[in-house]
């Protein structure tokens, strides 16, 4: 049952795609595909399995599709909406639900929470990896889990086995991605020209790297991945020796002319750990950014 009291404030979200109303004549931005299927809305809340203790962020709020649902389940959801006629509609909708807090914001220009929280949300497609970057780059944000829709194609170059990108790969040596589940394109109005799907990131119990080392492994994951392709060997030979090199395959159970985008989450972090503890520090690669701060 949603907790009815008199609301202090209002709910709100990104213009993402969350309308339960095909019909309400709302301005259509370009890139909004409103999601309307309720089996689909359940399917996505019970991916990230929220409870009555989480907090919950959702981005793009649009008329409250999944909004209203998920504060069944949560302690609270903070719903970000950018868009001032979706917010006026919202309001009339939730008044009175004390658990729901609307943001009439750009969830980008907005804060996340200090404490853990949640996130679910339809989010916009052409401003995917800018949202992740936010939920994703610092290791100490507090994000526990997410379901999210996006496009299938992107869901696969982020669950792929092979990692072409430093970014992506530090954001999975702290989550697990999955592709859940395939969203036919009529679950949405208007319906999308491509396919969407449920992605799940849940924060791992055991991390491949801690936290505190978040700056010094992206700057091995730069350092290695600046050419994909590149066997083992090759990626990492200014960092170990050979004879380090040769052992460290042998650990790994690896050919040395295993590609280095092939390596997978448990292997960097043999990789990583292998570097602190036996490679002087001044051989370690440093992220682009500390370069640049250097060179400035």
């Amino acid at each position: 049952m949603l907790r009815k009291k008199k609301m202090k404030s209002i709910v709100a979200g990104n213009r993402s795609r969350t309308n339960p109303n095909k019909s309400e004549g709302s301005p259509n931005f370009s890139g909004q595909h409103f999601l309307h299927n309720k089996r689909a809305v359940r399917d996505l809340i019970e991916t990230a399995k929220i409870m009555k203790k989480d907090t919950v962020i959702e981005i793009g709020a649009g008329l409250g599709a999944i909004t209203l649902p998920l504060a069944e389940k949560a302690r609270i959801v903070i719903a970000f909406e950018n868009d001032v006629a979706y917010v006026h509609k919202l309001f009339g909708k939730v008044e009175g639900i004390s658990n729901i807090k609307i943001i009439h914001n750009d969830f980008m220009q907005g804060y996340l929470p200090r404490e853990p929280f949640c996130v679910v949300s339809n989010i916009p497609f052409s401003i995917t990896t800018p949202i992740l970057s936010k939920l994703l780059d610092n290791p100490t944000t507090p994000l526990q889990r997410a379901a999210i829709i996006i496009e299938k194609g992107a869901a696969k170059r982020f669950t792929s086995s092979f990692v072409t990108n430093p970014q992506l790969l530090s954001w999975r040596m702290r989550y697990d991605m999955e592709l859940v589940q395939t969203l036919p394109p009529g679950y949405f109005s208007p319906p999308p020209k491509v396919e969407c799907c449920i992605l799940s990131i849940w924060r791992k119990a055991c991390p491949e790297v801690s936290s505190r080392y978040g700056s010094l492994f992206t700057g091995l994951a730069e350092w290695g991945l600046r050419n994909p392709k590149l066997p083992f060997s090759g990626a990492f030979s200014t960092v170990f020796t050979p004879p380090q090199l040769k052992h460290l395959a042998s650990r790994l159970g690896i050919d040395r002319n295993k590609p280095v985008c092939a390596l997978n989450e448990r292997e960097w972090g043999v990789v990583f750990q292998t570097m602190l503890d036996h490679v002087p520090s001044y051989r370690w690669p440093r992220t682009s950014h500390s370069q640049k701060r250097k060179g400035d």
